[in-house]
């Protein structure tokens, strides 16, 4: 099943490239083994934003490093995210946790247009595909009907996160791509046992870490533990730093109480 699942991620992949493109890039297992397999096929650079030092550029950089890939560190402070904030909440009305994942996204866009890419790709999907979620492991242990609630949030992201982050890069003046978004994949990983999609709580995504394996990711991507955009890239951190100024500026689009 690995070998079959590696060669359709390969396949997922190729179908998303150009001769030239751009991968917003954590050094995480999903944007890894898109890396992995697109380097072998395309024109490649790599692009990370967050603070100095944070999660998401420190693993970028060793990551980039061990696939001998260009990585473009877009590097942000409080100032700069407020005003990718202010710029993603003009094309978007969403609360502030949504937008604090666009920020970075939009930073990237906006660093790879100026590199002269029109494409840009992202991981999204893999957290649906392969459980990588904590919170579908709490559903589970509640007794809800996980297979029928992941198949539905795959099927929903063009109006959630594909979606908003096709508008931030469209905006931004490029086209956003999304591999693990794909329909073929979807059919395999949705007919395994939800039992073998789960079999690694700890690092979750055991199957697609052992696809991204056999597909030359990095042991140090393979490794690495999910952390969610905003708060890999510190941008999380700094949206609560200027959180009187967001709720003067943005009252309503608060999710909760800063």
């Amino acid at each position: 099943m690995i070998l079959q699942l590696s060669e359709l991620i390969n396949r997922a992949v190729e179908q998303t490239l150009e001769d030239r493109v751009a991968i917003s890039f954590s050094g995480g297992v999903d944007s890894t083994v898109i890396a992995s397999v697109a380097k072998k096929h395309a024109d490649v650079e790599l692009f990370t934003a967050g603070a100095e030092g944070s999660p998401d550029m420190l693993c970028a950089e060793k990551v980039a490093t061990e696939l001998g890939l260009q990585l473009n560190r877009v590097l942000l402070d409080e100032n700069i995210a407020m005003d990718a904030y202010a710029k993603c909440h003009s094309m978007l009305k969403l609360d502030l946790l949504k937008l604090g994942i666009l920020v970075p996204v939009y930073c990237v866009a906006q660093a790879a247009v100026k590199k002269g890419h029109s494409v840009l790709l992202f991981g999204s999907g893999a957290e649906e595909l392969f459980v990588g979620y904590e919170r579908y492991y709490l559903y589970k242990e509640e007794g809800k009907d996980l297979e029928s609630l992941l198949k539905d949030e795959f099927r929903t992201l063009p109006q959630r996160d594909i979606g908003w982050i096709k508008k931030v890069c469209r905006n931004c003046g490029l086209e956003a791509r999304f591999p693990f978004y794909n329909k073929d994949l979807a059919e395999v990983m949705f007919s395994v046992p939800l039992e073998e999609r789960m079999d690694d709580r700890e690092l979750k995504k055991g199957v697609l870490r052992e696809a991204a394996k056999v597909l030359g990711a990095p042991k140090t991507a393979l490794m690495r533990k999910k952390k969610a955009m905003q708060y890999g890239s510190g941008v999380h951190k700094m949206l609560i730093r200027r959180a009187d100024e967001i709720n003067r500026a943005y009252p309503a689009l608060l999710s909760r109480p800063l």
